[in-house]
């Protein structure tokens, strides 16, 4: 039996549903200024968006499916997570638990990866095939190997990408899907498969 599933700690994977309707909201508000925080708070009340009661006690708005945004100056949506649950840290299923989140006790990457998979052509069939699809691998600790990918559109000043990388409650020991946008000026080149983790990080 592996150390562990001995120890009683086991995979999970936590996904928020990413729909046809958010994803036309997401790219409405891929087309605005990211660099005026007033307007893009006021598009995300338009769009019937909770800016007080964070589940996660941090965040700028909740979708109204349950996702958390964060981020003043760009937009950072987490809809799928990779992480183990038991032990004396993690004693319970914090993402699975979230309102509008579902989790699987002993999914594995290939749960985590096919979320991100299926995210994507959501956006696809919006905006076409991304200008960008890379993947970029490494290794961590507490991850072990991973490939995590990237698919990214240019939107009229701005990029939106929808990736993986790691998850911040956690300290960087789990992983996480995210749809981002932020600034990229219309002559600058798109990311390489290397940098996006750190092209994506909302400062």
């Amino acid at each position: 039996m592996p150390e562990d599933q001995a120890s009683g700690i086991e995979d999970y994977v936590a996904v928020c549903p990413v729909t046809p309707d958010l994803v036309r909201a997401i790219v409405e508000l891929a087309d605005l200024s990211w660099d005026d925080p007033k307007a893009t708070d006021q598009a995300m009340r338009e769009l019937g968006w909770q800016d007080e009661d964070m589940p996660t006690g941090d965040g700028r708005f909740v979708t109204d499916l349950g996702h958390v945004v964060h981020g003043d100056t760009c937009f950072s949506m987490p809809f799928s997570q990779s992480y183990q649950v038991g032990g004396e840290v993690w004693g319970y299923d914090a993402w699975g638990s979230l309102p509008g989140w579902s989790s699987r006790a002993g999914a594995g990457r290939g749960q985590f990866d096919a979320h991100v998979d299926a995210a994507i052509g959501r956006f696809a069939e919006r905006l076409g095939p991304p200008e960008r699809d890379v993947r970029t691998g490494g290794s961590a600790v507490s991850t072990g190997s991973y490939s995590w990918r990237y698919a990214a559109w240019r939107r009229d000043g701005n990029i939106l990408v929808i990736g993986q990388t790691f998850e911040g409650f956690s300290y960087s020991q789990f992983e996480e899907a995210v749809v981002y946008i932020g600034a990229l000026a219309a002559d600058a080149p798109l990311p390489t498969a290397a940098e996006f983790p750190d092209f994506m990080i909302c400062r």
